[in-house]
């Protein structure tokens, strides 16, 4: 559990201001069945929703088939457009992706050969806009994505649904991993056109040049290729969002350790209301650290 967010949680209940939160993730089979920090929220808002997609449709039914309430998981490939789309499947599925793996470049490196191509197939790909629009999704709040290096697809396809997003958290990829994919700095470029700037790395990955294997780690990151980039509702445009964004803007800076951006939230919208979020929530995190 999440101690500062259960606190913070706490605080904005005794309000009685409920936020609950409609949340997409692409993406979304687990690695080694860990769960993503936002699921937290379902527990805290439950009448709160969490719409995934994994493209595998017997993954998906296993998923739902385990799945709480609010939880649906779709087994659609998300893209651009609907359209057809070559799909590469690589030796460990969780490589797959909508773009080929770059083998000459990860020939270089340490133990990727997980992400060799097995083969290729044919898939049809919906946008995100299509998806939203078709089952009545008014305002979209969080977004985490992992696609392999087609999430600038999935975003191209949801410039509609980008509208309201406060928080995405987004796996990007510095160097080609896959063959001409987009990398970090043209995600940053488009989505900081929708109001969106990046805020941080959750962590940094990648491998080490062969033939060397340092400190007996074959996955040791001396060079960095992959990460899970932060982006938030643009800083200087905070004053722009609604009373409940902010409040849940706050509370998805809270999940991802960003205690700066929660207060900064709260303190605007304490000058908006009159109200003590902020000096409440430093109140309650002191006397937590002193127990």
């Amino acid at each position: 559990m999440n101690k500062k967010l259960n606190i913070l949680v706490n605080i904005i209940k005794e309000m009685k201001i409920n936020c609950d939160f409609t949340i997409i993730e692409v993406g979304a089979l687990k690695i080694q069945n860990k769960q993503e920090p936002f699921y937290e929220l379902m527990d805290y808002y439950p009448s709160s929703r969490i719409i995934g997609f994994e493209i595998d449709k017997y993954v998906c039914q296993k998923m739902n088939s385990e799945a709480s309430n609010g939880i649906k998981y779709y087994p659609y490939a998300l893209g651009k457009a609907n359209e057809k789309r070559k799909l590469y499947v690589t030796q460990n599925p969780m490589c797959t992706s909508l773009y080929k793996p770059n083998e000459k470049f990860i020939k270089l490196y340490n133990n990727f050969e997980v992400a060799y191509l097995k083969e290729e197939t044919e898939i049809e790909t919906i946008s995100l806009d299509y998806f939203v629009e078709k089952h009545g999704i008014e305002n979209i709040d969080f977004i985490k994505i992992d696609v392999q290096g087609a999430e600038l697809d999935v975003f191209q396809g949801g410039t509609k649904s980008l509208l309201n997003v406060l928080k995405v958290v987004c796996e990007v990829e510095f160097v080609p991993h896959y063959e001409n994919q987009p990398l970090f700095g043209d995600i940053c470029n488009f989505l900081i056109q929708h109001d969106l700037m990046f805020n941080k790395f959750l962590k940094l990955s990648g491998r080490a040049l062969k033939p060397i294997i340092l400190n007996n780690n074959a996955n040791l990151a001396s060079q960095h290729i992959w990460s899970d980039a932060v982006f938030i509702h643009h800083i200087e445009k905070i004053q722009k969002l609604t009373n409940i964004q902010l409040i849940k803007l706050s509370l998805l800076a809270c999940i991802y350790s960003s205690l700066d951006l929660t207060f900064y939230c709260l303190i605007e919208y304490d000058k908006r209301n009159s109200s003590n979020f902020a000096k409440n929530f430093m109140k309650k995190l002191a006397e937590e650290n002193t127990n």
